[in-house]
Parts: structure tokens; C-alpha cells; sequence
């Protein structure tokens, strides 16, 4: 314990990345360039020596980001309305008010010639001819100069046969319309897909705009790929198959993280695997030492074979996935430098390292470090003893601690209503709910199985700020008994019966391993140690829970099977 402290204390106070002013160059930044050779820099953060290639692309001007805003496009939108609506009045409505509608209308066309050379001076030609975009534009152009011609002929009716063909003037002024509109729809889905990614850091070269990051040059952390209306603000499917066939042709492998969502994998030749979990959640350890096993070993069979990682927004599930992989290919790294790697390199140049996209869940970072202890042993004998053949724990009790706030609120706050939101007696009630997963061998996948149980609560007058709340842990099975289980275990408490509402979110809730667990018999986490009321300011700080448990034979010993352990080098592709 004492030599992780003094390790981490060698991470700098201020964890701000300082750019080099000189060259404008961020040395975390990874975009690898198509034929170029990765060099090496010592960075005073990271201090082991790293592949990196490329610059940092520059920041964005206000005026690249007025164009992708809601707010220009808006205007523009409502300008091409408007000038549909003169053409109308004018064609078939009011001949009379021809004069008036004549000049408004030359006035909206000079408005255009002025948005047209605006887009003109401060488009980024280049990434649109690559993302096949000018086409659009050069043909928005040549129409909008059309559409002036036609209104220039209206001057001289008795000598342009133009002034008397509907149908010309119709073509030519809607078709205009339809191209602008469809201008403005490639700039707001940019924006849009700007906004939901937030802080991460986006891929921008070669035509693409993707919620997309180099974490290392092998390794990849990206947003799902989306379909339908959902690819208009997130990466679209389309986009990231044409990614990755054109940039590692046959040389990559996608791992799809989410449990709860899928997508079309045709495009990506059978190179998708998936490893989903829930969100907001650790994985079970044994999915994570099959996932880095076989996404360390890709990498390493060849320097130019790729492992992206993706669950639903490329932060959470991601980020804890992505550090376990740099813990495996780099043996002298631990949990927190990989955590801060990752939350660096997805994060964009401009956001204060306070904000930075990264890992948050307390269990998540748990598991991160769970991850540090075991990965240079054997995955087969890892898996073997995250079975059903592992040391079993016997649980005890589960107390709930400095609770400050009323049942009232918490069961409220817990089906999404309002402080003050009178609920049915019924309801009110504490809930644990406890989930076990471990490793089944014959069918080589995750095992669940669930228990519900109910709070002890002494008479009319409790009060769970003064009493706090507690758990009696037994059997199922046998109820004189302890449950007695082995692997994953997942505590979730809720402040209202379950089993009348199964839709409420709970109060509180923690992962932890039974073969991590100390000798000591008993493990208390603090506010800060348990997933989702860490962030609640309306909880004490001085919450906490407590776990008792009568602790198993034997706890994970790396010494105890020092036999099994692994050479894992610093350099991936050392596996001498």
C-alpha cells in the first residue's frame, strides 16, 4: 500500500497538459498520418517513452463554428421561407404587389451572395472535397446566380423570353432551394454531432468528423456507430465503416461494449466482437480478462493492426476497457496512469483538466484496479479462479451510515419526482438487491444470478438520519445461513420496494470482487467509493456503507502463484 502511494504521488499536482507555444503542439495528441513514422517524445507526465505521431489540429475560429451553428443555419432556413413565400405572392396571389415583392426579393438575393462569400472565404475546402461535400456547394452557387439571372431578366420582358416560362423560373428557384437546404442540413448535423460529443476529442482529416480518438496509434476509443435519425448526431454507421476500410483495411477489430444496443456489421467484413456489459457499470472480471487478452494479443501479432473500443458515448464502459488494455501492454503502468491517459487523450485541447471526459464511477475504477493486480498472470488460470471454483465469501450484514436527508425524499427522488411528492405507503421501504456473475467454464460465458432482501427497521419511531438503515444477508437457500457467494457481486440499495415500482433507479450501489476482498471481515466505503450517490450534493459527505462478511480462505495473492505469472513487456510487440 505504502509503495502505491509514493508512485502516485510522482503524478504532478496540476494535471493541465501544457502545449509546446513554440510549435503548437500538444505531444498527447495521436492522428496518425497515412505512410508517416511514429517518433518518440519523454513526456514530464508520462514518463515512459511513446509512439506519437502528427499534430494537434488548430482550434476552431468563431466563424467554422457559426457555421455548424443552430442558430446561422435557423436564419438561413427562415430566409429561403421567406423568399419561397415572395415567389408565391407574386406568381399567384398578388400580381399587384409585384413592385414590392420584386425589391424584398433583391434584397434576400444580395443576402445569399453574402452568405455565399462568407462560406467561400472560410470553408475548409480540403476536408469537404474529401468528405464529398463541394458538389453541393458548387451546385448551391450556380443556382443561386441562376435564380439572380432569372430575377434580371424581369427587367427587360420584351426582349428575354425567360420572364414568360413558368415553368424555368419554377425549376430554377426551387431546385435552389432544395440545394440550400440541403447545405444547411450538412452544417447542423455537424454541429450536432459537435454538441452530443461534447469535451471528446473528434477525428477530423481526410473528409471525416467523427466522435472518434487515437488513444495510441494501435488503439482506438470511439462513440457508437449509429443508423437513422440517431446518425444525424452521432457517428454514422456509413462513416465509420468507410473509416476503417479505407484508413486499416482488414487490419482492425471493433468491440462493441453495449448490452443494450446493437447495429448492422455487414460492412465491417466480420471484425466486430462483441463484449457488452451495463452501462454505467464495471464489467465482470472475467469479460475483461477475455477481452484484453484477445485485443493485446491483435496488437501485438502485428504493428499495424488496430483494437477500437466503443460503447455508447466512448466514455465510461469505454475508458475503463481502454486502461485495462494499456495495463496489459505496458507492465510497468497502474490503474490511475492509465485512467489519466485515457481521460488526456479523449479529451479536447481546449477543456480544463477538471473537465476532462474520462472514467468517474467509483466501481468502474475499482474494477480498473482490480485489473492492475492480474494481468500479467495466465487468463486460464485467472478464469479458472473467477469460477464457481474461486474462494467463496459469506456475507453478513449491509448498513447504510450519516444518511441526512428523509425517506420521503430519497423514494421520490428514486422514481424521478419531485422533493415534495406525496407517495404511496406502500412504496415506502428499503430494498437491497444483490447480483452475483461469475464464469461459467463448460459454456465459457458470464453467470447471473439475483437476490432481494429487506431492511430491518425498528418500530414508528425510526429515523434513517439517526438509525440509518441495515440489511440482514442470508441464504436463500438456507435462511439460517450466511449467502455464500463467489466471483462479481453487485450491491444495490433502493429506497422504496422494488417489487412495487421495478423500474425505480437506486439510492446507492457498488461492485467488488469476493477474491479481493480483505482478510479484516469487513469493507466500508464512503460517499465518494459508491456509484451514483457520489455526485449527489444533497447527500452528506460523511455517508458511508459497511460491509460485513466473513472473509474467505484464501484472498488474491499474486506471490501464491508466482508460477503462473506472465513476461508482459513495456513494448507490445517484445514477447520473447
Amino acid at each position: 500500500g505504502r509503495m502505491l502511494a509514493d508512485r502516485r504521488r510522482t503524478i504532478p499536482g496540476s494535471l493541465e497538459m501544457k502545449s509546446n507555444a513554440r510549435q503548437k503542439i500538444n505531444p498527447y495528441i495521436v492522428d496518425v498520418k497515412d505512410g508517416e513514422k511514429a517518433f518518440h517524445f519523454a513526456s514530464d507526465k508520462f514518463r515512459t517513452s511513446e509512439p506519437q505521431v502528427a499534430k494537434t489540429r488548430a482550434k476552431r475560429t468563431w466563424s467554422e463554428v457559426t457555421l455548424e451553428a443552430v442558430w446561422y443555419n435557423s436564419v438561413i432556413v427562415l430566409a429561403l421561407v421567406a423568399w419561397a413565400a415572395l415567389i408565391l405572392i407574386e406568381l399567384f396571389l398578388f400580381p399587384s404587389l409585384e413592385g414590392v415583392e420584386y425589391w424584398m426579393r433583391l434584397g434576400l438575393d444580395a443576402f445569399f451572395v453574402a452568405e455565399l462569400l462568407f462560406r467561400l472565404i472560410i470553408t475548409d475546402w480540403p476536408d469537404e472535397w474529401s468528405a464529398g461535400n463541394v458538389k453541393y456547394y458548387v451546385l448551391d452557387a450556380i443556382l443561386l446566380f441562376a435564380a439572380i439571372a432569372v430575377e434580371i431578366a424581369k427587367m427587360f420582358p420584351d426582349t428575354i423570353s425567360l420572364r414568360t416560362d413558368l415553368i424555368v423560373q419554377l425549376s430554377v428557384y426551387f431546385a435552389r432551394i432544395l440545394i440550400r437546404l440541403l447545405v444547411a442540413y450538412i452544417g447542423l448535423t455537424k454541429g450536432a454531432r459537435r454538441l452530443v460529443g461534447g469535451r471528446k476529442r473528434r477525428f477530423q482529416k481526410d473528409g471525416f468528423d467523427l466522435d472518434l480518438t487515437y488513444i495510441e496509434p494501435q488503439l482506438i476509443a470511439m462513440g457508437l456507430p449509429s443508423v437513422d435519425f440517431e446518425g444525424l448526431y452521432r457517428n454514422p454507421l456509413r462513416e465509420i465503416v468507410r473509416f476503417f476500410n479505407t484508413r486499416h483495411t482488414n487490419k482492425y477489430h471493433i468491440y462493441n461494449l453495449c448490452e443494450e444496443r446493437d447495429y448492422p456489421e455487414d460492412g465491417f467484413k466480420g471484425l466486430v466482437r462483441r463484449y457488452g456489459f451495463d452501462d454505467h457499470n464495471p464489467p465482470p472480471l472475467s469479460l475483461l480478462v477475455r477481452l484484453c487478452d484477445e485485443a493485446s494479443g491483435f496488437i501485438r501479432k502485428n504493428r499495424e493492426n488496430i483494437v477500437a473500443i466503443h460503447c455508447k458515448g466512448g466514455k465510461g464502459r469505454t475508458g475503463v476497457v481502454t486502461a485495462a488494455i494499456l495495463l496489459k501492454l505496458h507492465s510497468d503502468w497502474y490503474a490511475e496512469k492509465a485512467l489519466l491517459k485515457f481521460a488526456v487523450m479523449r479529451t479536447d485541447d481546449d477543456v480544463k483538466a477538471s473537465k476532462r471526459v474520462g472514467v468517474d464511477g467509483p466501481s468502474q475504477r475499482r474494477y480498473v484496479e482490480y485489473w492492475e493486480k492480474i494481468r500479467h498472470l495466465d487468463p486460464k488460470l485467472v478464469l479458472e479462479r473467477l469460477s464457481q471454483r474461486g474462494p467463496r465469501c459469506k456475507f453478513q450484514r449491509l448498513s447504510l451510515f450519516n444518511i441526512n436527508v428523509t425517506h420521503n425524499f430519497l423514494a421520490g427522488q428514486a422514481r424521478g419526482l419531485a422533493a415534495d411528492s406525496k407517495l404511496d405507503e406502500k412504496l415506502l421501504g428499503w430494498t437491497l438487491m444483490v447480483s452475483n456473475y461469475w464464469y461459467d467454464l463448460k459454456s465459457r460465458k458470464e453467470e447471473k444470478k439475483t437476490y432481494i432482501f429487506k431492511a430491518e427497521l425498528s418500530g414508528s419511531g425510526f429515523d434513517i438520519r439517526r438509525d440509518g438503515v441495515s440489511f440482514d444477508i442470508k441464504s436463500w437457500e438456507k435462511k439460517s445461513t450466511k449467502l455464500s457467494l463467489t466471483g462479481d457481486v453487485r450491491f444495490q440499495v433502493y429506497p422504496i420496494n422494488v417489487g412495487e415500482n421495478p423500474k425505480v433507479k437506486p439510492f446507492c450501489e457498488f461492485w467488488v470482487h469476493t477474491t479481493f476482498l480483505s482478510k479484516s471481515g469487513q469493507l466500508v466505503l464512503r460517499k465518494t467509493d459508491l456509484d451514483q450517490v457520489f455526485r449527489n450534493p444533497k447527500i452528506d459527505n460523511e455517508f458511508n456503507v459497511q460491509l460485513s462478511y466473513d472473509a474467505p480462505m484464501d484472498t488474491w495473492d499474486e506471490l501464491s502463484i508466482g508460477q503462473a505469472r506472465t513476461r508482459c513487456s513495456s513494448d507490445p510487440f517484445d514477447v520473447a
